[in-house]
């Protein structure tokens, strides 16, 4: 009855797990991290932010409205109401602009930077977990191999045909491969709850692909978002110094004033009283420059070293990117190499060697020592072959993420 429980109760916990997890593929896997990682949805948000401040680049300064009431011009009671509005020189407004433009332009890279890193990320983890599904099986057929040898040691010990040293070494392998599939399944879970994070999900992502080679989507190095962004960041700091020496130009004032004079006034060769119902008027035009130029001097200076560092940053980022890439594609062809040894001939030889030892242990044509050995060498090939492949198609992913491959 308790071990009916038992059973009742892991199966319970199977149903629960599997109602948890989704399966993805890795295309899919991308896209829900593209819509709901919140990282990215920062970006677009900087994004938005950069289109608002465009807006306020043509900012003309407040509106001043003034009233002036006294005894201003006689005795009596005037007022005065004066309109006036200070504009940057209109070189200085398309300056700063076309700033606004530019500055747009640097979150759209920023926020294609962010897409283009958080598409390697996703792909690298789905890459590692069908990895390591991949690993799994040839761990579970390592098991069984191994379980069998350890069965069958055991009873040649009891029987006197074996020695005790074969029957635990038998055991010892077993054990050790019993392991390594327990590493295997946390590392499995380590990057499961990697990919999670990055997809903003609270189910277990099951990949529904297989552990392929992988072909490469042929991009430039032009398109690559780590250089395009450096790029903008120097549009933005040249125009931002643009904007700078523009400021050195004065500002433009212009008012205009409504008042009173009452009073007499000579206006056609008689004395007239004007009463406050009559209202003088005229305009406002001038200029409005600072005395003290060092300040802006300093301003200037600075956006132009901010320029200077702005286009070094952006040709290491060039020779960085470059040397990456020569790198990436080297990788890859020692890799390709690699695996096509395996593919053409390892993979073939180790399972021959398998079925071979399996037969000449079972018939008494061999020992323990050289079936154990055997299975190692067969099961080491298969181990280094889905390495092997792992690694090429990580220098794939690699270079399709300095290419801005999406």
């Amino acid at each position: 009855m308790i071990y009916r429980v038992k059973i009742f109760v892991l199966s319970l916990a199977l149903i629960s797990t599997a109602t948890y997890a989704q399966k993805m593929s890795c295309k899919e896997a991308i896209q829900a991290a593209l819509k709901n990682n919140d990282r990215l949805k920062a970006e677009e948000f900087h994004l938005e932010q950069a289109r608002q401040l465009k807006k306020a680049q043509t900012d003309l300064g407040k509106f001043s409205a003034t009233l002036m009431k006294g005894e201003y011009n006689t005795i009596q009671q005037d007022n005065n109401v004066t309109f006036s509005q200070s504009i940057p020189f209109p070189s200085t407004l398309m300056a700063q602009n076309k700033l606004g433009k530019e500055q747009v332009l640097g979150a759209e890279r920023s926020l294609a930077l962010e897409q283009n890193n958080l598409v390697y990320e996703v792909r690298l983890a789905y890459e590692l977990l069908l990895y390591h599904q991949a690993l799994q099986q040839l761990l579970l057929s390592q098991d069984t191999l191994f379980a069998n040898f350890a069965r069958v040691a055991s009873v040649r010990y009891k029987t006197g045909e074996g020695t005790l040293l074969e029957k635990t070494t038998a055991e010892s392998q077993h054990l050790e491969i019993k392991n390594q599939l327990q590493q295997n399944e946390a590392d499995r879970n380590i990057i499961q709850k990697r990919l999670q994070v990055l997809v903003n999900t609270g189910e277990v992502i099951q990949p529904n692909e297989d552990f392929v080679k992988r072909t490469l989507t042929q991009g430039t190095l032009a398109n690559n978002p780590t250089w395009q962004y450096e790029l903008q960041q120097t549009n933005i700091s040249r125009q931002a110094l643009r904007v700078e020496r523009n400021r050195f130009l004065p500002d433009l004032e212009l008012g205009y004033f409504n008042q009173t004079l009452i009073g007499f006034q000579n206006t056609t060769g008689t004395e007239e009283f004007y009463d406050k119902s009559k209202r003088f008027q005229g305009f406002i035009v001038g200029v409005s420059f600072p005395l003290w130029f060092a300040p802006q001097t300093a301003r200037a200076k600075a956006a132009f070293y901010q320029h200077e560092a702005a286009q070094k940053t952006a040709g290491y980022t060039q020779a960085l990117i470059t040397q990456e890439y020569e790198q990436a594609m080297l990788e890859l062809r020692k890799n390709e190499t690699s695996l096509a040894y395996y593919e053409q001939s390892a993979l073939q030889n180790a399972a021959l060697i398998l079925s071979q030892a399996t037969k000449s242990f079972q018939t008494g044509e061999i020992g323990y020592a050289e079936y154990l050995q055997s299975l190692r060498t067969a099961i080491g090939i298969k181990a280094n072959y889905l390495m092997a492949l792992q690694q090429h198609n990580l220098s794939i992913i690699k270079i399709e993420s300095l290419t801005g491959t999406i």
